[in-house]
């Protein structure tokens, strides 16, 4: 497998490409890949993805977007596919600018087939559709229908409301698996240690982050999954720092993680974010919370 940034008419010809941002690869992205593959072997063909870099509404916009699967993460997740190739699509504003024939013309030149989902858009002000594809005549276009799970599309939009709102348990059934976030661990102000639960502050650079609050969570530095147990917030009864932190304790732990990457995989929101009388409280509660987290963490080992 390999991977290339698509800056013009660069695809080997006769592939077959499945097109989408996959922020989440959920499953009704891996359908469309495994769709993407089944295709590309009956005619003996590459079998590739076209994604892209960043969000199309960071750069029109200029928002500071979040994502289920930073670029990064979401090319592992596609390297565990039977692909031939990965192809990004830097975007800014002068892509942004393509009509969707100069699109076509620009990035889908010399393809076999593409592989789209029902709602895919292209071309400036997204005013490209499945329908232009079909009329372009240049490939086979095979749209797949969305996909339903309880009464919702399955789609990256409910999946960031899911995550967003503290419901990560309920984020295996359409992402198919748990959510997880990775970064870098950071120094913080150190109050964990203080009272026996030292805690790793992470670096989530551009990742979605889950509702305020406490989680039964697995953290993972190496090759090796801890029991742990994250705090989301601004730890209002030890911390007078108005930032957002994300921190995790890991059970039966006890090594130095600063400067590493690790991963932080979300099972079940415990509770809210609360502010304590006082700091025996604040021990007394998380005491609690680590049976229950410790509970339902060993159920998913």
């Amino acid at each position: 497998m390999t991977i290339k940034p698509l800056n013009g008419q660069t695809i080997t010809p006769g592939t077959v490409a499945g097109i989408g941002f996959f922020d989440g690869l959920h499953r009704a992205h891996q359908v469309l890949i495994e769709t993407t593959i089944a295709q590309a072997r009956s005619t003996n063909r590459p079998a590739a993805v076209i994604t892209f870099d960043v969000h199309p509404k960071s750069v029109l916009l200029d928002l500071d977007y979040q994502y289920i699967t930073p670029i990064d993460k979401k090319i592992k997740l596609l390297k565990a596919f039977e692909l031939d190739t990965i192809y990004v699509i830097e975007f800014d504003k002068q892509k942004a600018s393509l009509t969707p024939k100069a699109f076509i013309d620009t990035y889908l030149h010399g393809l076999s087939a593409l592989v789209c989902g029902f709602d895919f858009h292209f071309g400036v002000r997204g005013s490209g559709n499945v329908e232009t594809l079909r009329a372009a005549s240049r490939f086979a276009t095979i749209v797949l229908e969305p996909m339903l799970h309880d009464g919702f599309k399955i789609g990256s939009t409910h999946i960031r409301d899911l995550i967003a709102g503290g419901h990560v348990d309920s984020v295996p059934e359409t992402l198919n698996r748990f959510y997880s976030l990775e970064g870098t661990v950071i120094h913080g102000e150190k109050k964990g240690r203080e009272i026996g639960y030292p805690t790793a502050n992470l670096d989530t650079g551009s990742y979605l982050i889950p509702k305020k609050g406490v989680y039964a969570t697995q953290t993972r530095r190496g090759d090796r999954w801890y029991r742990s147990m994250a705090t989301i917030g601004h730890n209002p009864t030890l911390n007078r720092n108005n930032a957002l932190s994300v921190e995790t304790y890991l059970f039966d732990f006890d090594d130095n993680l600063y400067g590493e990457t690790i991963e932080v995989r979300f099972l079940k929101r415990l509770r809210d974010e609360q502010k304590f009388p006082d700091v025996a409280a604040l021990i007394a509660q998380i005491d609690k919370d680590a049976v229950i987290a410790l509970d339902i963490i060993k159920k998913h080992e």
